[in-house]
């Protein structure tokens, strides 16, 4: 199939939901991903001079009742990075991950923020953060839903949780395939899986116990450990796919804190949750860092795990896919 014609929502979009049921989780995450889909598709409407009746993106949020209400731009290089959705009192804002041709270079900028920890710092994160803002304002903190795909869904993450740290809103949100940075994230799920297990157990026994030796007690290490407390009551549904190597180690993560939890070890997961390798030696080497983008206390994990090879577990097309199978686990590192 040609790239354009996967534009074209009646041919590789969910159209057979023409009887939307917002109770069935299925529907949701359709309806989310076809709105993240249909920032991705403004974007190439605009550089291929698609508009009006020619314009190929509206069809995904129209097909289930939504209109647009605003269209978010880079200011480093002018292209569509976001959406507005409204229906009824329902808002949603949506970003899209990296794409090809034009954007690539930007977008890959990007990505590489995030592996260092500084995509809050980054105009995109700064004009996506003031419209999540404004909209809150407007439509009320139960009205707006944040949606994103791989470099959306951190830029999406990020914001819920800014929202959080400055003023304690808990905004729902659908994030899909978001970006997991860990040193074993491109061992593949299968063939390493058990190399990846003792890698994963040795790097969390190296940062726990250098934390506790090098920062309990630091008023530093207090105020991280509050502000990571804080987003206990906060529980996006986070996208995975088992084989993608981009997200799949999200289920790892929760599992293993999950399992220190229940061991009685939840002090010690406590800290091994919101300190990743990276932040541990930038700590270390005494540089400032934020909690990582990708650490949560909490979450509602799905997971899918069918698609036709590595590249294409990355794809949102997985989530609008009929019959969709999925697992949903839900996790609170505090619930104990």
């Amino acid at each position: 199939m040609e790239s354009y014609d996967k534009d074209v929502f009646d041919s590789f979009g969910p159209y057979y939901l023409d009887n939307v049921n917002w109770d069935d989780d299925r529907h949701q995450i359709a309806i989310y991903a076809s709105l993240v889909k249909g920032v991705y598709i403004l974007q190439r409407d605009k550089k291929r001079h698609r508009h009006g009746d020619n314009a190929l993106a509206p069809r995904w949020w129209e097909f289930f009742g939504f209109r647009l209400q605003d269209k978010l731009y880079d200011k480093d290089d002018k292209s569509i990075f976001g959406a507005v959705y409204i229906i009824d009192r329902r808002c949603v804002i949506a970003f899209r991950g990296t794409m090809k041709g034009r954007e690539l270079f930007h977008d890959m900028k990007l990505n590489l923020s995030i592996l260092t920890n500084k995509l809050s710092w980054k105009s995109r994160f700064e004009s996506a953060m003031e419209v999540v803002e404004k909209k809150v304002d407007e439509f009320g903190q139960d009205n707006v839903f944040l949606a994103g795909h791989s470099l959306g869904a951190a830029i999406a993450m990020y914001a819920g949780k800014h929202m959080i740290f400055d003023k304690r809103i808990l905004l729902k949100s659908f994030f899909f395939n978001p970006p997991y940075i860990t040193s074993i994230m491109l061992l593949g799920h299968n063939k390493f899986r058990k190399m990846k297990n003792v890698i994963r157990q040795t790097m969390v026994f190296l940062k726990v116990t250098g934390s506790i030796i090098a920062f309990t007690g630091r008023e530093e290490d207090k105020k991280e450990e509050e502000m990571f407390a804080k987003l206990a009551e906060w529980k996006p549904n986070i996208c995975v796919h088992k084989e993608d190597l981009i997200c799949s180690e999200y289920q790892s993560y929760f599992n293993d804190m999950k399992k220190m939890v229940e061991n009685g070890m939840a002090d010690i997961a406590h800290i091994a949750a919101r300190i990743s390798t990276i932040h541990f030696w930038r700590k270390i080497m005494g540089k400032k860092s934020d909690i990582p983008l990708h650490l949560l206390p909490s979450a509602k994990l799905i997971i899918i795990n069918r698609a036709h090879g590595i590249l294409d577990a990355h794809k949102l097309y997985q989530w609008w896919k009929p019959n969709l199978e999925f697992d949903a686990q839900e996790f609170s590192l505090y619930d104990h």
